[in-house]
């Protein structure tokens, strides 16, 4: 048994270490093209799918791909589709779009006290972890048994490296501001999606007025985190590597005004956390012959669990991998999911409502609501 062909071409494209964009049809449930998938490559201006979907012309359907995929972000947003052929059916088509990526990568650079201690904290939070040094000594399987790689070398060298990764985060512990001055010379003339300095102000503003003389474009500047870390007045170091990851988790998430996506019926930050694991995990399950349904919250409404994009995937023995956020509102999609399998539907749409459950009332689960897509994977 093999999985949907889009399901297997999103898979091999996150396996290469690239993103991409998903587009799905996810309403109304009487249009001819409820259920179509789409995946699009995000560094290929000339895709046109939309037009494919009927729904938008080729410039605005770009336009929207390469946000979603700058900002990380998932959107539901409804389209006119009166341009398809046939009049029988509803004008009006909801696309869900979400960004898709492999693991974030988090290079810290300083592998003292604090990046030891930042290191397996961001290994559980979902980056893979690599971590820079010019002191053998100090980057050690025992000092960082969970990072992915451990690079001994000048941070000249390493720092050039990690400017050409893309999306990648960068974390500046070093013992010394000559340090964080080198790797951020290198960092400028790549495209890092956070970039964090430790230090005090006088020695950052040092750092800030060099590298101005320097010419350095002021929008990289604006972009550092400087002091690094969220004011919790942390003194430890395991205490500033809370504050570090903090601070990471609020810019992955979006945290402060949503992104703004016009004709949006909802709109936020991507949640494809672990969704690589998730869907290798769920293709080997589908090659050895279970049958399997790939459910995706696509709006969301006041306080929910997980935000636009979280999976979890039901297979035709009850078991289930991933999750939506637990709770009665995911025993209504597992509900649902398995049906699914018995009657053999393609797909579905259902709305959970948490608000009217007596277990929001103790805040042992959130009390908003949100629409979860069900598909068929094979």
């Amino acid at each position: 048994m093999s999985p949907a062909s889009w399901f297997t071409n999103a898979l091999s494209i996150l396996r290469e270490g690239k993103s991409l964009v998903m587009a799905t049809v996810v309403g109304p449930g009487k249009h001819p093209r409820f259920g179509d998938h789409a995946v699009l490559d995000p560094s290929n201006r000339s895709d046109a799918t939309g037009t494919a979907f009927g729904v938008v012309d080729s410039e605005v359907w770009d336009k929207l791909i390469q946000a979603l995929a700058q900002g990380h972000i998932a959107v539901l947003r409804s389209f006119d589709s009166s341009g398809l052929d046939s009049h029988a059916h509803p004008s009006r088509i909801d696309v869900f779009m979400t960004w898709c990526g492999p693991p974030p990568e988090a290079w810290i650079f300083g592998a003292g006290h604090i990046g030891q201690a930042l290191a397996p904290l961001l290994a559980h939070l979902g980056w893979q972890v690599v971590v820079c040094d010019d002191r053998a000594e100090f980057l050690t399987s025992a000092r960082f048994p969970e990072v992915r790689e451990c690079r001994v070398d000048d941070f000249r060298i390493s720092a050039a490296a990690c400017a050409g990764r893309p999306d990648v985060w960068a974390v500046l512990v070093t013992r010394g501001h000559q340090h964080d001055e080198m790797i951020l010379r290198a960092l400028r003339h790549g495209s890092p999606r956070y970039v964090g300095m430790i230090g005090s102000r006088r020695r950052i503003d040092t750092v800030r007025k060099r590298l101005i003389a320097e010419g350095t474009d002021r929008g990289f500047l604006e972009k550092l985190h400087a002091p690094i870390g969220l004011p919790i007045n942390a003194d430890s170091p395991i205490e500033i590597a809370v504050a570090i990851a903090g601070e990471m988790i609020a810019v992955r998430r979006g945290a402060g005004p949503g992104p703004v996506v016009p004709g949006a019926i909802a709109s936020g930050s991507a949640d494809s956390q672990e969704l690589l694991g998730l869907w290798e995990q769920t293709a080997s399950r589908i090659e050895s012959g279970s049958r399997a349904v790939l459910a995706t919250i696509v709006s969301r409404r006041g306080s929910t669990p997980r935000g636009l994009g979280a999976k979890m995937a039901v297979f035709a023995d009850g078991t289930s991998i991933g999750t939506i956020g637990g709770g009665c509102g995911e025993g209504i999609v597992l509900h649902a999911a398995k049906e699914m399998l018995l009657t053999g539907d393609a797909s579905r749409l259902i709305e959970v409502d948490l608000s009217g459950d007596d277990a929001a009332e103790t805040a042992d689960v959130c009390g908003g609501q949100y629409s979860v897509f069900l598909t068929a994977l094979a």
